[in-house]
């Protein structure tokens, strides 16, 4: 065989190899919030999440269902939230990839009605509700260019110019019945059974779009490939349940507990690709392309087991302080199709592999928060509007597949109850990570992204 003709195969197993690698950075699930499971509401999210331990508003179906035993008079509840999701690229010596990416979304974040039960359950107060949640959402459009330079055995220069353009778009969500009763008068229980499934609210399920155009040149010998990937995760359904624990220590002190089980749900998956190459000068006559792909089969999805603990200190009438600790195993996160095989969503890697399969390290959460309520100083004062302020930090992490990313975040609230009758609150967080999701982007030495959150949430809650 002729070194031009060697020259060509290099060229095209290289473009080959290059497409494939592409190809498969579409595999795991990018969720644009937060990943770790958290609550609803703009109260708690003023106070930086931290409300295991108080959870006594609607809102505590997904914070702490056994919070829910506080709630003394029926009450609706709906939130609205803002995320706006910016990431910028970088990488060593490749100027290129440099850019930032924006994405915001606008959703019905929680929507409920609580209802304490007019007759005692032996001889215990217990209270029923039922919710709408949206627990994530999959927002992601970006685009880049990256290139790479090599010199084979021969001493002849490889030159690769890739152009890749990824869209993710969807959420999850749940209705939930819930119910919270006494145990004593200081310790309750709750559970809320959380139905992932499709509702006139929203559509559970998710869509990826991948596509990829390489060039390469090398020796006179030029090469064009590209893939086109669509993936769909439709009709995602499946349930799981969120148990709770609220114990009121004293007057002061309250300590809190929570476990959403790890499920596993039903997906109807579709994945549409298409593959081609195009060679010149052509070696012999030759060239390369490939038909599209379809593959369409049900996959189950496991999401991940989390617990979080919390406690809470009255300091007085005006004064709250909250703080949260929650852990997530990320090894149980993965799709199985008809193979058999698990595959990570956050890597893509096989974790059924003989060899090198990856164990992912759990990631942990901290939240502290501060809530501020200004009392009127004279008891004959009216009631008709109280003013309440929040604020609070956090420490939040991503899994990965080296070790955890880590983010950090800050949150603002402000509160108005009017008349006793209606609670208005807004919310304000921002998280930041720096260098993360390496997972991402596979292939490309040195990549790194900085991400950040800006979340907004408005709730209103009128009490009957």
């Amino acid at each position: 065989m002729s070194s031009r003709s060697n020259l060509y195969w290099v060229v095209f197993t290289l473009v080959v190899l290059f497409v494939a690698a592409a190809a498969a950075w579409a595999q795991e699930l990018e969720i644009s919030v937060s990943p770790s499971p958290v609550g609803s509401g703009a109260r708690a999210a003023g106070m930086a999440d931290a409300f295991v331990a108080i959870a006594d508003d609607a809102t505590a179906a997904s914070w702490n269902p056994a919070g829910l035993i506080q709630l003394e008079r029926p009450e609706i509840a709906i939130v609205g939230a803002y995320n706006s999701f910016y990431e910028e690229f970088g990488a060593p010596y490749h100027d290129e990839i440099e850019g930032w990416n924006h994405e915001d979304d606008l959703s019905l974040n929680f929507l409920s009605a609580t209802y304490p039960l007019p007759v005692l359950i032996a001889g215990r107060n217990a209270v029923v509700g039922l919710y709408y949640q949206h627990k994530y959402d999959f927002s992601r459009d970006f685009r880049f260019e990256y290139n790479t330079s090599s010199v084979s055995l021969q001493g002849t220069v490889l030159n690769r110019f890739l152009d890749m353009d990824f869209q993710q778009s969807g959420s999850l969500s749940t209705i939930t019945p819930a119910f919270a009763m006494e145990v004593t008068h200081r310790l309750s229980l709750g559970i809320a059974v959380n139905l992932w499934r499709s509702s006139f609210l929203a559509e559970n399920g998710w869509e990826q779009h991948l596509r990829t155009e390489t060039f390469a040149v090398a020796g006179g010998i030029y090469s064009l490939a590209g893939t086109d990937t669509r993936e769909e995760y439709r009709d995602v359904r499946g349930e799981n349940v969120t148990l709770g624990l609220l114990w009121s220590i004293n007057d002061r002190w309250s300590l809190g507990a929570r476990y959403d089980s790890a499920w596993t749900a039903k997906a109807d998956y579709r994945r549409e690709r298409s593959r081609w190459q195009l060679d010149f000068p052509w070696v012999g006559g030759s060239s390369f392309s490939l038909i599209p792909e379809v593959v369409q089969e049900p996959r189950d999805i496991r999401f991940p087991s989390t617990i979080a603990l919390g406690a809470a200190c009255r300091v007085n009438d005006k004064l709250t302080l909250s703080c949260d600790v929650s852990r997530t195993d990320w090894n149980d996160f993965w799709y199985r199709g008809r193979s058999g095989n698990r595959i990570s969503l956050v890597s893509a890697a096989n974790l059924d592999a003989l060899l090198f399969a990856p164990e992912f390290e759990p990631t942990y959460t901290v939240r502290f928060g501060t809530e501020y309520v200004f009392v009127p100083k004279h008891p004959e004062e009216t009631f008709n509007r109280i003013w309440t302020l929040r604020g609070g930090m956090f420490y939040d992490q991503e899994p990965a597949t080296n070790e955890p990313d880590n983010f950090w975040g800050a949150a603002l609230g402000l509160g108005l109850l009017a008349n006793q009758r209606v609670n208005v609150d807004l919310a304000y967080q921002c998280r930041y990570g720096h260098d993360v999701n390496s997972d991402f982007v596979r292939g490309i030495r040195g990549f790194n992204e900085d991400v950040f959150q800006h979340r907004f949430l408005v709730s209103t809650v009128i009490y009957f």
